[in-house]
């Protein structure tokens, strides 16, 4: 049973003044510590947009990237990958990495101009660094509590995906992110931590999702980007009303959420929601 975990933010998108040491860059990694009693696991959530900031700032924190057990990414987009060949550079032996299969499909978007915003790596090159790539659409279970949630149901009509673009069958077409994935883990005592990279399937369409296929209705937590980045205000209302109503003890937003997103949802949530910045520890 899971007794306690530590979270550690590696690559966010702000940095705080206390840490000046710190890289803060778009994009966002999570080192994840938990304890089981008798066992314990180290997990890597997302790696950054790029080897330099993901390794500095793992230093700079007394990060042990050496003897992870295991690394989970949200999606295939460059900002949450593009740390993965200095990860698996330092971890010096293979590494079980999780992912939907759909992680090095196409990733593009249009604006300014249309540009690539996938991996920016293949499969082979990450294998060939030591990577054995887990492909799984499905929820999956990877220790007492803490699982994947897997493709995330789209039920919120406020919630939808767009600007993304990808090629299928030389077709260009929209790319609704189905490689868009959460953590979800039962925190004994406490109820549900949620976990995300950017909820681009929504992150109340994510957090349902999460407490469906764990059976487990009280939130507590819910860290990471909301994908709130450049929504408009019905949208962000609806969103902080939800969240409301879920009623979690702590909210952390950060990376893609934006800034006229997080002050409502602070408005709404008062004290319980604080925005990530790189080096906060958050002990649940």
């Amino acid at each position: 049973m899971l007794q306690d975990l530590r979270l550690t933010i590696v690559v966010e998108n702000s940095a705080s003044l206390d840490n000046s040491s710190l890289y803060a860059q778009h994009g966002l990694s999570i080192f994840l510590e938990l304890n089981f009693g008798l066992e314990s696991m180290k997990l890597l959530w997302d790696t950054g947009a790029s080897s330099e900031v993901m390794l500095h700032n793992a230093d700079a924190l007394d990060l042990d990237l050496c003897h992870l057990d295991l690394i989970c990414l949200s999606h295939g987009h460059y900002d949450h990958t593009g740390g993965l060949m200095g990860v698996l550079q330092r971890r010096k032996g293979r590494v079980c990495i999780l992912a939907h299969p759909d992680i090095f499909a196409p990733k593009l978007k249009e604006r300014p101009t249309l540009q690539y915003i996938g991996a920016p790596f293949t499969r082979n090159e990450a294998e060939a660094a030591g990577a054995i790539m887990l492909d799984c659409r499905s929820p999956l279970d990877l220790a007492p509590g803490v699982m994947t949630t897997g493709e995330v149901a789209r039920l919120e009509a406020f919630e939808k995906v767009e600007g993304f673009w990808t090629v299928k069958e030389g077709q260009y077409c929209p790319d609704c992110m189905p490689d868009d994935q959460a953590l979800a883990i039962n925190l004994p005592g406490k109820g549900l931590v949620v976990i995300t990279g950017c909820a681009h399937s929504g992150i109340i369409n994510t957090i349902r999702h999460a407490q469906k296929i764990t059976g487990v209705e009280e939130l507590h937590a819910v860290i990471g980007g909301f994908h709130l980045m450049g929504a408009d205000d019905k949208r962000i209302d609806a969103t902080a009303k939800a969240l409301q109503n879920l009623d979690p003890a702590i909210v952390r937003p950060g990376h893609c959420t934006g800034q006229k997103a997080v002050c409502r949802l602070q408005e709404a949530l008062g004290e319980r929601c604080r925005p990530l910045t790189v080096g906060d520890t958050i002990q649940l």
